[in-house]
């Protein structure tokens, strides 16, 4: 048991962000390569976040109907290649991964375990890493607790949505010699427990989704407004700068946008997303927008916009390409350094990781494509890609290096689309799946 617990807390520590060659996804030479494949092309469904899914699928015969039987498993991160059962908690809604921590909620009940060393995990604790999951006391003024609906973890910070729309953060607020962190109250320092951003209910606004990066966040709120905070580095913020901001700023460029492609009017963005030092959203029509670092070629927008480390857009650009083709986005989510995306034909892209420089269309392998059902969630990690049918079946592929694509390969990478065997999960469903750095989180009922 010390030995297990041992390698858990030395996964958990945050270690130096790698950008040397030797850390990326060795499968480069397959871009253009020959594989006998058919195109992953079949039925998507559309869907928001898992926690805002109102869907329904029939359980094992062993469960019972509804969330109420719905559990949480976890792996990667060099402490176990195959999926581990969270005892003792049901009823999961939501689940999210950073970069060295995680979490999950239970019963609108807000649990996070990993790495501590800057109060990330929003809870007492005396250890700089908690591999078991504990409760995060959110209470209001009078001191009642509030049902958590959502949860976004970046690589220093937290921050949750509860019932009603306030948003919370937590973390690593940032420092006078390393600039400002990612919760966005105005000020530096760290907070160890969930602190309320007052600027939203002063406005009126109720917020949809939060995302977070590793240190930048995103808000969407429900009159369809973007917000950022953070580090400014790379464009990432959105809004034309690389200056920091300890509070929420909302992105102007989509306040007065009239340029959509496939729908005319008023752009209505819907979801946000953040990569490491990029971030992206969808409108309704699923035109895709992104912005902020592009070294990898993770905006997706050609070999022409990437051409030294240091690219990076400073303001959302429309990834044209899709929008000219036709395809519309229905869910997508951005990687450490790659997007990987999923639009209402069925058809996966994805890009960057150095590997593709513009939306590239996702290949299936020929003696899994007549089984495949229709997709209803794509996920992103450090160099590894996840989809989930609508049947509850996995599919992952990337660099094994990640420990989270729970197959039996031997070649350093995967890069095709490969089912994980149900038998991982106790034959359930898998109903949800998270994702950032080396981590993973599924839900199952």
């Amino acid at each position: 048991l010390k030995s297990v617990l041992s390698e858990l807390k030395l996964c958990l520590v945050p270690g130096k962000r790698a950008h040397d060659d030797m850390m990326r996804p060795m499968c480069r030479h397959l871009r253009h390569a020959s594989r006998p494949s058919v195109a992953l092309a079949f039925p998507a469904t559309s869907r928001s976040r898992f926690q805002s899914s109102s869907s329904q699928t029939v359980a094992d015969a062993h469960l019972h109907d509804g969330e109420g039987q719905r559990r949480v498993w976890r792996w990667g991160c060099g402490v176990s290649n195959l999926p581990e059962l969270v005892q003792n908690f049901e009823g999961v809604t939501a689940a999210a991964c950073g970069s060295n921590h995680s979490a999950f909620v239970s019963d609108g009940l807000l649990h996070t375990f990993g790495s501590n060393t800057d109060q990330q995990l929003g809870r007492a604790t005396t250890e700089s890493t908690d591999p078991a999951p504990g409760l995060v006391d959110v209470r209001d003024g009078d001191g009642r607790r509030l049902r958590v609906a959502s949860v976004a973890l970046g690589g220093r910070h937290a921050a949750a949505v509860t019932q009603g729309g306030l948003l919370w953060t937590w973390g690593w607020a940032g420092s006078m010699w390393h600039g400002a962190g990612a919760i966005g109250l105005g000020t530096r320092g760290s907070f160890g427990t969930p602190q309320v951003v007052a600027q939203f209910a002063e406005q009126g606004e109720a917020v949809r989704q939060v995302a977070c990066g590793d240190l930048h966040t995103l808000v969407l709120t429900a009159s369809g407004r973007v917000f950022s905070t953070g580090r400014g580095q790379f464009g990432r913020l959105g809004r034309g700068s690389i200056s920091d901001e300890l509070e929420f700023e909302e992105l102007d460029y989509f306040r007065n946008y009239w340029g959509s492609i496939l729908s005319p009017g008023k752009v209505d963005i819907v979801r946000v997303d953040a990569g490491h030092s990029f971030s992206a959203c969808l409108s309704a029509a699923g035109e895709l927008w992104v912005w902020g670092k592009n070294d990898c070629g993770q905006l997706g927008l050609g070999s022409g916009e990437m051409q030294h480390r240091d690219s990076h857009a400073k303001y959302p650009v429309l990834m044209r390409s899709l929008a000219m083709e036709g395809q519309r986005i229905v869910d997508f989510a951005c990687g450490e350094d790659h997007v990987i995306a999923l639009s209402s034909s069925g058809v996966i892209y994805e890009w960057g990781n150095q590997q593709f420089l513009e939306p590239t269309p996702v290949t299936l392998q020929s003696r899994y494509s007549s089984s495949v059902g229709e997709m209803r969630r794509v996920v992103a990690g450090k160099g590894f890609s996840c989809a989930v049918t609508n049947e509850g079946q996995l599919y992952t592929w990337g660099s094994r290096s990640s420990g989270c694509l729970v197959t039996e390969t031997v070649s350093e990478c995967v890069s095709l689309p490969t089912p994980v065997s149900p038998e991982v999960f106790g034959h359930r469903k898998v109903v949800d799946v998270a994702a950032c750095g080396s981590r993973c989180l599924a839900v199952t009922e």
